[in-house]
């Protein structure tokens, strides 16, 4: 048994280190970009496709669009500055009242509203007893019930 696992793990190292070479074997050769599937990558992968990926931008508009994009990450950077003093500065206020404003009624005129009362208290009712009833034999067509 003992030289059975042996056997087995010798196999096993054998395997896995015959694998990564066949698998590179396997794959084409990439040069710059590979298209594995919906995804795009610089590694070599099983049925991958090269994919022409040159820059076809001359250097000054590559330079425009990279001073561009420093302006945005600028630009973003002062927005959220801003948002945060603003954040900072309502701390401890109450929220807004989002809809119409509501109108204060003119003087003198009848509202509809009730003026707010305090909810009426509900009387406690008694509970109910068991009237005693009184154990007479039932007539039956009249007639008294005999016991016996």
């Amino acid at each position: 048994m003992p030289q059975h696992r042996w056997f087995n793990a010798l196999a096993a190292l054998l395997l896995a280190g015959l694998v990564p070479i066949t698998t590179c074997q396997a794959q084409p050769a990439a040069a710059g970009v590979v298209r594995c599937g919906n995804t795009y990558t610089d590694a070599p992968c099983p049925g991958g496709k090269p994919v022409h990926a040159a820059d076809a931008r001359s250097a000054e508009q590559r330079r425009a669009a990279q001073d561009m994009a420093k302006k945005d990450a600028a630009l973003a950077t002062a927005l959220a500055a801003e948002r945060r003093d603003r954040e900072q500065a309502s701390t401890g206020q109450s929220a807004s009242r989002i809809g119409p404003a509501a109108t204060a009624p003119k003087q003198g005129a009848a509202t509809s509203e009730k003026p707010d009362r305090p909810p009426k208290k509900k009387k406690l009712k008694a509970p109910k007893v068991a009237k005693p009833t009184l154990t007479e034999p039932k007539l039956s067509k009249g007639k008294p019930l005999s016991s016996g």
